[in-house]
């Protein structure tokens, strides 16, 4: 995941939140805020990590966004 959002020199991921969705609990979604140099929050990145029930296929995502909500990075793989 870390390899596919865009950070600029100094800044950094803060993990925020771990949640999980689905019947079996399939869907893994982690929450972080993307940190500058002096602290401040400066966007955030939602990644999705699915395992499906039947086949066990694994998709995931990620999606960036800066502080006023403008999209950088929406990839799945």
């Amino acid at each position: 995941m870390k390899s596919r959002i865009k950070l600029n020199e100094g800044e950094k991921l803060k993990h925020e939140k771990h949640r999980s969705e689905g019947t079996l609990a399939e869907t893994d979604i982690d929450t972080y805020s993307v940190v500058n140099l002096s602290g401040d929050v400066i966007g955030s990145v939602v990644h999705t990590d699915h395992t499906s029930i039947k086949g066990f296929a694994r998709t995931q995502s990620v999606l960036q966004k800066d502080a006023v909500g403008t999209i950088i990075v929406d990839e799945t793989w």
